[in-house]
C-alpha cells in the first residue's frame, strides 16, 4: 500500500521560510553562491586573456541568469523546474488508445 502524506494547507501569502525578496530565499542564495564560485576561475581566465570588461560582463551575466532561473513564482516553481517538467513531458511515451467502431457490424 502506498503511504499518503497529509500536508498542511498553507495560504499563498504566508511565507514558510526566510526570503530576501519575493521567491528568493536562503536556498536560492546558496545555489547562486555555488555558481559564482565555479564561475570566478573562468572569469579570471577571461580577465587574463580578454581583459577586465569581458570578465566582469561574463560574471554578471552568469550570476543574473542564475538568479532569474532559481527565483520562484507564486506557484512555488522556478524556471529550472518548469524546463525540467517540459523535458520530462516531452520524453514520456504518449499512448493514444483508439477503438474502431463499425456501425454495420456493431463490433469494436
Amino acid at each position: 500500500m502506498e503511504e499518503k502524506q497529509n500536508e498542511l494547507y498553507i495560504p499563498t501569502n504566508v511565507k514558510t521560510r526566510l526570503e530576501f525578496f519575493k521567491g528568493y530565499g536562503v536556498k536560492e542564495l546558496v545555489i547562486t553562491l555555488m555558481v559564482m564560485a565555479f564561475s570566478i576561475p573562468i572569469a579570471l581566465i577571461l580577465y587574463k586573456f580578454k581583459g577586465t570588461l569581458v570578465a566582469i560582463i561574463f560574471l554578471f551575466v552568469i550570476v543574473a541568469a542564475t538568479i532569474v532561473s532559481v527565483v520562484k513564482d507564486d506557484n512555488n516553481l522556478c524556471v529550472l523546474k518548469q524546463v525540467g517538467f517540459m523535458i520530462k513531458n516531452q520524453n514520456m511515451q504518449k499512448q493514444y488508445k483508439y477503438f474502431y467502431y463499425d456501425k454495420r457490424r456493431q463490433i469494436k
